[in-house]
């Protein structure tokens, strides 16, 4: 009797192992892409401190995204109103609808603009897109794809700064996030 409820019990778990064995289920899997839009930035303004006189100490002077131009030490420079004013750079993005993207801007110590052998840097670059509304790096293109943003930075002059028209170039990019 003992033998035979040895067997019964085997043959069950051995029956049991083999349905879980040769069972067999499968589960239907989506699969998907997304391509999106090219991603562009076009300029629509350059950057420009303005019109100054020549610094009689040195003198950091901050463009804000703003367009409001504030000197560190206000005692050492005379900001002018005759042109050519102060203005912001200014760039449109565009690419696919409702995306978020990064604006990537030049570090300190590479931007300098130059006037013959005279230079200044430019540096602490910051940015506004239209969709954030306050200055960052990020911007949200709307429902049709397009977003803007400004940018402003940092100008340092030395005492007796040379007078000139001072010119340069910076790169500004954008990705998707």
């Amino acid at each position: 009797m003992k033998k035979l409820m040895l067997l019964t019990a085997a043959i069950m778990i051995m029956a049991g192992f083999s349905t879980r064995i040769f069972a067999q289920d499968s589960e239907q899997t989506d699969a998907g892409a997304k391509i999106v839009s090219a991603l562009s930035i076009t300029e629509v303004d350059d950057l420009h401190f303005g019109t100054m006189t020549i610094p009689t100490g040195a003198v950091e002077l901050e463009l804000s995204t703003s367009t409001v131009r504030t000197p560190d030490v206000p005692a050492n420079i005379t900001l002018l109103s005759q042109a050519p004013v102060a203005q912001n750079a200014a760039y449109t993005v565009a690419g696919s609808a409702n995306a978020t993207y990064a604006i990537t801007l030049p570090a300190d110590g590479v931007v300098e603009i130059t006037s013959g052998a005279n230079s200044m840097d430019v540096d602490d670059f910051v940015a506004k897109t239209a969709s954030a509304g306050i200055d960052g790096t990020t911007g949200t293109l709307d429902g049709s794809g397009a977003d803007s943003f400004v940018v402003g930075a940092t100008l340092k002059l030395a005492n007796g700064q040379a007078a000139g028209v001072y010119t340069g170039t910076f790169n500004v990019s954008v990705d998707y996030n």
